[in-house]
């Protein structure tokens, strides 16, 4: 009997993972690509010559001279990395705590509609996630084992997580702040000489890592994050972008419900370490990247936090197992529920709440079919010209016919009020009150609703306004949140 129900766990977890990888195949290339993935592909066909961690980027230019560019073959190396995160996530949870533990952590982040977005999407932040987690795992057992191999491994992995994305400096910070917490001040010189060892790795990266720090400080898109930036990160790592206010409210009720299970479950000595280590590296790192965009320029974004939240889901999966049987039931049903009811709104491109529940991310909208319209339609003498970055690449990048110019209109009176870049105005990036200086016979103008609330963005509106009092409005189609309007002079 024990044998068969261990046979039975085993194939529940196989289950899971097969469920788990097919969610995350489903329509991987149903979208055409957005603003920051037709980045990617720029920074994949030149991985040196950008400011950014390099090591994605090299791996994606050798992943396209194989599987060439398409939407598909460009998402897969994310699907990849975020699937084996899952597996590794119930790793460490087996390791840190039990099975149980672990499987629940994993049925987390399998589930996420947070993670099946980055999964999803040609960007390192699934890599990240993937070289984190593998380095807390090795982190943890080269603590536990204090074995030379096991370190090794730790720097060799910790060094490729730095190279990937900047946002892993906050992990090494913590793991380090971890270290110093356990070992209470005492000098252990095999792991200092670890740590300065990574540390010089990365410093032959500095002068890219400082030109891009610079080039943030001068001015960036992200706003600074308030109190509820906190709050509204817990809610992402659970149900993602995809919810409504009502499950978003439950989840925060089943979060605090979960924490104090697993402060109560504590009173185990056995546990206290592992959860101590889990909340080192679940809070520090977030907490560290809050205080620093307060006080110097803001870089807090959820999908860059996204490499802590594994720790955060075995916090959350320890408390679940030390609650109560008929409690621990009833509370896993309602959160599988309410993961497949986000994950149901992922695949449907909801998105319901405020901008500030989704900074910098948008419903990827369909792209190829205006092309395809505008192809048809455009004439001699025809310009076109976008109101926003995120319909303005994708478009450029899609575009066959290109005997037209496209141009990228702004508005310098939306930007952010600490801005302290001029702006980059040049051949196609005009400010649309200059448009008595292009010359054209008709303008057909691309305004974009990104936030889903059937409202045009500021930019656009903006532009729209001016536009609609000194030239005549022709014709209007709406494609799917992005409206063409062909203006002619009047």
């Amino acid at each position: 009997m024990a044998t068969l129900s261990l046979e039975n766990r085993k194939l529940g977890i196989f289950l899971i993972l097969v469920f788990v990888f097919f969610l995350r195949l489903y329509n991987l290339g149903y979208h055409d690509f957005w603003y920051d993935e037709v980045i990617t592909i720029s920074y994949a066909q030149h991985p040196w010559s950008n400011w950014n961690a390099p090591l994605y980027w090299i791996l994606l230019h050798y992943w396209i001279k194989i599987f060439r560019v398409s939407e598909f073959s460009l998402r897969f190396p994310s699907l990849i990395f975020n699937f084996l995160s899952v597996i590794l996530t119930f790793l460490l949870g087996k390791e840190l705590f039990n099975k149980k533990v672990g499987i629940i952590a994993s049925i987390f982040i399998g589930l996420s509609p947070f993670h099946l977005w980055y999964a999803q999407e040609a960007r390192d932040y699934s890599m990240v996630l993937f070289l984190g987690t593998l380095s807390s795992y090795l982190f943890f057992k080269a603590i536990k084992e204090e074995r030379v191999k096991l370190w090794l491994f730790f720097i060799l992995v910790s060094l490729c997580g730095l190279y990937t994305s900047y946002f892993y400096i906050f992990l090494f910070l913590a793991q380090g702040s971890y270290l110093i917490f356990l070992r209470k001040f005492k000098v252990d010189l095999k792991v200092i000489i670890c740590f300065l060892f990574i540390t010089l790795g990365f410093s032959f990266y500095l002068p890219p890592f400082l030109s891009k720090f610079y080039f943030i400080w001068q001015g960036f898109w992200i706003p600074k994050p308030t109190w509820e930036s906190l709050i509204i990160t817990i809610e992402n790592f659970i149900l993602g972008y995809n919810g409504f206010s009502f499950i978003y409210f439950v989840s925060d009720v089943l979060v605090v419900l979960f924490f104090i299970s697993a402060l109560w479950a504590i009173r185990k000595k056995e546990l206290k370490a592992s959860f101590i280590f889990c909340i080192f590296l679940a809070f520090i790192p977030i907490i560290l990247a809050f205080i620093f965009s307060k006080l110097f320029f803001s870089l807090y974004l959820d999908r860059g936090l996204i490499i802590f939240s594994p720790y955060f889901y075995l916090i959350l999966s320890l408390g679940i197992v030390f609650l109560k049987r008929m409690l621990r039931a009833a509370s896993l049903i309602i959160l599988v529920t309410m993961l497949l009811i986000a994950d149901y709104g992922y695949c449907k491109d909801w998105m319901f709440m405020p901008f500030e529940h989704h900074t910098g991310t948008c419903v990827k909208r369909p792209i190829k079919p205006i092309v395809k319209f505008l192809n048809d339609q455009i004439e001699p003498q025809d310009i076109i010209a976008f109101t926003n970055t995120h319909a303005y690449s994708p478009f450029s990048y899609y575009v066959s016919k290109k005997s037209y110019p496209i141009y990228l209109f702004f508005d310098p009176q939306i930007l952010n009020p600490n801005w302290k870049r001029s702006i980059a105005e040049g051949r196609y990036c005009v400010p649309f009150y200059k448009i008595n200086n292009l010359e054209f016979k008709r303008l057909w103008v691309i305004y974009s609703d990104w936030e889903r609330s059937g409202n045009l963005d500021e930019s656009s509106l903006s532009v729209k306004n001016w536009l609609g009092k000194n030239l005549k409005v022709e014709f209007v189609k709406e494609f799917d949140g992005l409206w063409i309007y062909r203006y002619v002079r009047m």
